[in-house]
């Protein structure tokens, strides 16, 4: 196991997901159990639903105080799905999905580890994203950080603070109540040597402090440190990605030639593009940049480009599911589509006006479990709808309440 684990992480951190999920698949073979790289989604409904019967009538909370599991067996097998976690939200959620809710379901059964603390944070964002259950989610990820900090379980501490803080808050608190374990993740993560945590740590914090409008001069900086650090390390897709958001920032602070697009000296949009799409282990930073360029292009007011960049982003967005990059894309595609439908007929107004509902679906969706985060975007998009649709009055009374949301 301990191999397995050393050749997992080293093939992440190399960007080899691939190669590092079929090394689980052999692993897995070896203790007498087939493990699919594309498993189906009825067989990750079927883990989630016995995570459930486990629980019985227990509430979440409770299971901060089950015992420790103690056997050897158990523990290999737990510590190889956590090394193959990162792997598999790089080349097959429903892989992802599918080890989340096996190691719930092994915590439920023989006790919790360091490595429950992990599983139950991630079954956080899968509860809430995947299965619409997110005040679930939230007391699944607050069980594993309270683990942590309850019970000593801190061989995973780096990432169960960046995890609960990235991929389970932002659906339920405000946005900056995350930030500080994704800080303290970076320092936790030095501390054991886990440096593909702390690059992860330095990209997560940068989407944050984006998301929640800080001014862009301390986030060029907190990017500049990011960078520097991903790159001293080798690691290669945060450093495409931590790239992707110095390009974004720098246009809007007006350093590029044209605003809204992210050439300079040092950086070439058509072959960062080129690089992002030959290699595809880098998919996920590929989404992101798309939806970088969606949100760059949507504030420099040139609608339709937004729009490209938007359907290059929607292909892609299955990498993504629980990231705040997803809210980024439904809202800025929402914002592009109501400004190109303004100007179009026929067709192309009935494409616009679908796909700017089913964005404010998403919206709508979020809101109610999270206005401190969406509650204004929900309302500036419906303004956005009413202004299309020529009801003035009603567009006003929206763009009124959005702002003071």
């Amino acid at each position: 196991a301990i191999v397995t684990r050393l050749r997992l992480t080293l093939y992440t951190a190399l960007d080899r997901s691939g190669l590092a999920v079929a090394v689980f698949i052999v692993n897995m073979r070896g203790r007498g159990t087939e493990w699919s790289a594309h498993p189906a989604g009825e067989d990750v409904s079927r883990e989630y639903d016995r995570i459930w019967a486990l629980l019985g009538n227990r509430q979440v909370e409770e299971l901060l105080d089950l015992a420790v599991i103690t056997d050897p067996d158990v523990l290999d097998v737990m510590d190889v799905f956590t090394e193959v976690v990162a792997p598999a939200l790089y080349t097959d959620l429903e892989l992802l999905a599918l080890v989340i809710c096996r190691m719930a379901s092994l915590s439920l059964e023989h006790g919790n580890c360091d490595a429950s603390c992990y599983a139950y944070v991630f079954l956080g964002m899968l509860a809430g994203p995947r299965f619409g259950n997110y005040p679930a989610g939230y007391r699944f990820g607050k069980l594993g950080y309270d683990l942590v900090e309850e019970r000593g379980l801190h061989r995973y501490q780096a990432r169960t603070y960046m995890d609960f803080g990235t991929l389970v808050v932002p659906w339920s608190r405000h946005i900056k109540a995350g930030r500080e374990l994704q800080r303290r993740c970076f320092d936790a993560a030095n501390r054991v040597g886990d440096l593909t945590y702390a690059a992860y740590s330095c990209n997560v914090l940068i989407t944050n402090l984006l998301a929640a409008g800080d001014p862009l001069g301390e986030v060029e900086r907190e990017i500049d440190r990011g960078l520097e650090f991903a790159a001293n390390v080798q690691y290669g897709l945060v450093v495409d990605v931590i790239s992707t958001q110095r390009a974004l920032v720098r246009t809007l602070r007006g350093l590029t030639p044209r605003f809204g697009g992210f050439d300079e000296h040092g950086f070439d949009e058509r072959e960062f593009e080129r690089h992002l799409a030959r290699n595809p282990r880098l998919v996920i930073a590929e989404c992101w940049y798309w939806i970088r360029k969606l949100q760059a292009r949507v504030l420099s007011d040139d609608a339709q480009a937004a729009v490209e960049a938007s359907l290059r982003a929607k292909q892609l967005l299955w990498t993504s599911p629980a990231f705040f990059e997803t809210a980024e894309y439904h809202f800025y595609s929402a914002l592009a589509r109501a400004a190109c439908a303004g100007g179009a007929t026929g067709d192309a107004r009935q494409q616009h006006l679908e796909a700017l509902a089913a964005h404010q679906q998403q919206q709508d969706t979020w809101a109610r479990h999270c206005p401190q985060n969406f509650e204004n975007r929900k309302l500036l998009v419906a303004a956005e709808m009413a202004r299309v649709e020529g009801l003035a009055l009603d567009a006003e009374r929206l763009y009124e309440a959005a702002i003071r949301s």
